[in-house]
C-alpha cells in the first residue's frame, strides 16, 4: 500500500494544525494528494480562520475506486473469504486504529469544534466498531441451516450485496466511518468512504489506519478505499451502478434525494437524518433533574447532533423552575477553544453553519419568540452561545436547527405533552423526565421515535445489542451493531430438494 503524502503542506510547523494530514484519497491500492478546489476553505472553528482550501477527488480518482472496488467484488477474493478471515482483518484494522486514535480524536475535536474530552470519549468506537463486527462474525450472523424435506440441510447465507458507499456527516465523522466501514468490510463488500468536506481529516486518518491494518492481515487493497468532495461528489458516487448498497447520515432533504435515486436503482439505502427530538418533563419531576437533562442533550457535541434537544416540553406549572436549573447548569458551562484543558463546550464547526443558525434564531424573534441566554462563550470565531427559545409558534419550530438551540412550549394535559412530541414529523429520539419511571416508560411507549430514554440524555444508546431505529422523517433503516451489517447483505437460501 502507497503511503499517505507527508503533511509538510498541511499547514504551520507547530500546534495541532501541524498534525492534520494533507487532504489525500486512497484508490486503487494508492493515496494521492487532492487538487481540485471545491470553493470554499476549511476552518478553526475557535478563531474562524482559514486553514487551508477544501479539495476534493478528481473524477479519475472517484473513477479509479469504483473500478477498484467493482473489480474486487467480482474476483470474490474479499466477499468470499471464510468469515473467520475477514473477522481476523477487522482485528488486525482494530489494533492499528487503536494505535491511531489519539491523534484521530485531536484532529476531530480541532475540525469540529467539539471538546477534546467528548471526542475522546467517543474514540473508542473507532476501533471498538472493528472488534465488534469482528465479535458479530464469530457469532454466526451471517449463516444459520434449517431441516429441510427429507432431512437435508437448508442454508441461509448473508452474502455480500457489492461495493458499499459510506457517507459521514461533520460531527463526529470518524466514528459514524469506524461504524459502517467496519460492518459494510465484515459483510464481505468493498467499501468507499467519502469524507466529509468541511472536516475531512479524522476520517482520512481512520481510513489510512485501518487500511494499514487490513493490508497487513492480506486484505486487498480496494477492500476500503476514501474519497473527498462535495455533495455533487456524494450523488454521482450514489447513482453510480457499481455502488450496490449505500449508508449516509446527513440531513434529511439530502437523505430524501438519495433515497429517491436508490429507489430508482433498487439499491438498499441506510438513512439516518436529522431529528427535532423532545424532552417531556411529566408533573412531579425533580426541575433541577429536567433543567440538567435539557442542558447535557443542549450542548452535547455542541448542539451539532442528530438527538439533541429539539423540544423542551413542560408542565405550565413546573417551567419556570426548569428553565432556572438549565440556566444555572448553562451558565456553568466553560466555552473555549476545543483542545483547551477544561472545555466543556465548543464552537460549531464552520461559519456557513453559524450563519445558519444565526438566520433561523432571528427568524423565530422577529415573530415576536424570545431567545434565552445564559453561556459566555468568546466573541470569535465559530462560537454561539446555547438558546432555549419560549413563545414561538408550535408550527415554526417543527424543522431541525441542528445545533445548540432548542424551543420550549408548556401544557397542561398530557395528551397535550404528547402532541407536542410528535408533531415535528420527526422520530429519531425522545427523552422523558419523570419522578416516577413507570409513569415515565407508559408516555414513553407513546411517542414517535425510534429509541426514548427515561430519566437519560447521555451521548450513548440505551444498550450496545439494540438497534438505532429512525422513524418518520428521521431516515429509514435500523442501525446498529447486527443491524448495520446486515444491512450490506442479502439472504442466499441453498439446499437440495428431495424428490418427489
Amino acid at each position: 500500500m502507497t503511503p499517505p503524502p507527508a503533511d509538510a503542506a498541511a499547514g504551520p510547523s507547530s500546534g495541532p494544525e501541524a498534525e492534520l494530514p494533507a487532504t489525500a484519497d486512497f484508490a486503487g491500492g494508492d493515496w494521492q494528494p487532492c487538487a481540485q478546489r471545491l470553493g470554499f476553505d476549511l476552518e478553526d472553528p475557535d478563531t474562524g480562520r482559514a486553514v487551508r482550501p477544501a479539495l476534493g477527488s478528481s473524477a479519475e480518482r472517484v473513477e479509479a475506486a469504483l473500478a477498484a472496488a467493482a473489480d474486487l467484488h467480482a474476483s470474490g477474493v474479499w466477499g468470499d473469504l471464510p468469515d473467520e478471515d475477514r473477522a481476523r482483518a477487522l482485528e488486525s484494522a482494530a489494533a492499528a486504529v487503536e494505535a491511531a486514535a489519539h491523534r484521530i480524536v485531536v484532529a476531530e475535536a480541532f475540525a469540529t469544534g467539539v471538546p477534546l474530552g467528548q471526542t475522546t470519549g467517543l474514540g473508542v468506537i473507532l476501533s471498538g466498531a472493528f472488534h465488534i463486527a469482528a465479535a458479530r462474525l464469530r457469532s454466526g450472523l451471517l449463516r444459520r441451516t434449517v431441516t429441510g424435506s427429507g432431512g437435508r440441510p437448508v442454508l441461509v447465507r448473508r452474502a455480500p450485496l457489492g461495493p458499499a458507499l459510506c457517507v459521514v456527516p461533520y460531527n463526529a465523522p470518524a466514528p459514524m466511518a469506524a461504524h459502517k466501514a467496519a460492518s459494510a468490510l465484515a459483510a464481505g463488500c468493498p467499501v468507499i468512504v467519502k469524507a466529509p468536506e468541511l472536516v475531512p481529516y479524522g476520517t482520512q486518518l481512520l481510513v489510512e489506519a485501518a487500511a494499514r491494518g487490513l493490508a497487513a492481515a492480506g486484505a486487498p487493497a480496494a477492500a476500503l478505499q476514501l474519497v473527498h468532495g462535495d455533495a455533487a461528489t456524494g450523488a454521482g458516487l450514489v447513482a453510480d451502478r457499481r455502488i450496490r448498497v449505500v449508508s449516509f447520515t446527513g440531513g434529511t432533504e439530502a437523505g430524501r434525494r438519495i433515497g429517491a435515486v436508490c429507489g430508482r436503482a433498487l439499491k438498499p439505502v441506510q438513512l439516518e437524518l436529522g431529528g427535532n427530538n423532545p424532552l417531556v418533563v411529566l408533573p412531579g419531576a425533580d426541575p433541577r433533574a429536567a433543567g440538567r437533562m435539557a442542558a447535557e442533550l443542549l450542548t452535547t457535541l455542541n448542539g451539532q447532533w442528530c438527538r439533541a434537544l429539539g423540544r423542551l416540553i413542560l408542565p405550565a406549572a413546573l417551567a419556570s423552575e426548569v428553565l432556572d436549573a438549565a440556566g444555572r447548569e448553562l451558565a456553568a458551562l466553560r466555552a473555549g477553544a476545543p483542545l483547551a484543558p477544561g472545555t466543556g463546550f465548543g464552537p460549531l464547526a464552520h461559519s456557513r453553519h453559524r450563519s445558519a443558525l444565526t438566520a433561523a434564531v432571528r427568524e423565530l424573534t422577529a415573530a415576536g419568540a424570545e431567545a434565552h441566554r445564559w453561556t459566555g462563550v468568546p466573541e470569535r470565531g465559530n462560537h454561539f452561545a446555547p438558546l432555549l427559545v419560549t413563545g414561538a409558534p408550535e408550527e415554526a419550530t417543527r424543522r431541525e436547527l441542528f445545533g445548540p438551540v432548542a424551543a420550549v412550549h408548556t401544557y397542561q394535559r398530557e395528551e397535550e405533552a404528547l402532541y407536542l412530541a410528535n408533531s415535528t414529523g420527526y422520530g429519531l429520539e425522545g427523552y422523558v423526565c419523570a419522578a416516577d419511571p413507570d409513569h415515565g416508560l407508559r408516555v414513553a411507549a407513546r411517542i414517535a421515535a425510534g429509541e426514548v430514554k427515561v430519566n437519560g440524555s447521555s451521548v450513548l444508546s440505551l444498550h450496545l445489542d439494540t438497534p438505532r431505529p429512525a422513524w418518520g422523517a428521521s431516515g429509514l433503516v435500523d442501525e446498529g451493531s447486527a443491524e448495520t451489517l446486515l444491512h450490506f447483505t442479502g439472504a442466499r437460501v441453498t439446499g437440495v430438494e428431495a424428490a418427489r
